[in-house]
């Protein structure tokens, strides 16, 4: 007997950037066989100067929006975007949460029923899965998929800890440790980010990433990194709440920090 297909949601904080959540909102719906059980929520901040552009943009085009399940925007004061994501993964009704980002485009038709495909192999419905984004492919996941139940055991999607990166670092390492990751290669969902060079640094990289002269990192990027380092051992506890629920024999893999840092600010004193 199949398994009915799942109940979608993308979840992604924009800000300062209209045109690029429309562009990512069409290609979601352009390449879902069944757009009816996608949904797509968009945190927008009150004070985002292009607000009413937003709006515009996407009211303009709600007669094609409509056939999505939902495509919605939550409008509140300036936050995280790991706050940001929390806030969407709240309001969401999907079983299946997916991380995303306004610098990223939905390329292959059939990636929703290639998820219910995928997802049928886990039945205990713990998973971290992730397409290929074009850069990073198997060695990063940087657009984590998740059940509402992964979810719910821990007691969230995102940390709510991040200025603005190491979320998805986050995820994906918990999967790691408990022996669940899965990538899947052949779907595109393309991310346009500065780094890899396919994105101008536009405003919205330049308030916590990166200075648009001299394209060093903020310090933003440094705090975030130094704050994954020493929450390691959060890390390895929410895998043992994660195994707790899976079905089966679990080993809980040790997983070493996989960005430059330490874990402990005492790490080499005196």
């Amino acid at each position: 007997m199949s398994s009915p297909p799942q109940t979608i949601s993308l979840l992604c904080p924009t800000r300062g950037r209209p045109e690029k959540a429309l562009k990512f909102c069409s290609s979601v719906l352009e390449t879902a066989r069944r757009p009816q059980r996608v949904e797509i929520l968009l945190y927008l901040d009150a004070d985002d100067p292009r607000r009413s552009q937003y709006l515009q943009l996407f009211r303009d085009r709600q007669s094609d929006f409509d056939r999505l399940w939902r495509c919605a925007f939550v409008i509140g004061e300036q936050m995280s975007i790991s706050n940001a994501w929390n806030e969407l993964a709240k309001r969401c009704r999907g079983n299946l949460l997916i991380m995303a980002a306004d610098d990223q485009l939905y390329n292959d038709r059939g990636w929703d029923d290639r998820l219910d495909t995928e997802t049928a192999k886990y039945p205990d419905e713990i998973f971290c899965m992730w397409f290929n984004e074009g850069h990073w492919q198997d060695r990063l996941c940087t657009f984590p998929i998740v059940s509402r139940k992964w979810c719910q055991t821990l007691g969230y999607f995102t940390t709510g800890l991040f200025e603005c990166l190491y979320d998805d670092m986050w995820i994906w390492e918990i999967a790691k440790r408990v022996g669940r990751t899965h990538y899947i290669g052949d779907i595109l969902t393309e991310h346009f980010h500065w780094s890899y060079g396919k994105g101008d640094i536009d405003e919205t990289y330049a308030r916590k990433q990166v200075d648009p002269n001299s394209r060093q990192l903020k310090p933003a990027v440094y705090r975030d990194m130094d704050l994954y380092c020493r929450t390691a051992p959060y890390r390895a506890t929410d895998a043992r709440r994660i195994a707790a629920v899976m079905q089966g024999e679990v080993r809980l893999q040790e997983v070493p920090l996989m960005v430059p840092g330490k874990a402990t600010i005492f790490e080499g004193a005196q």
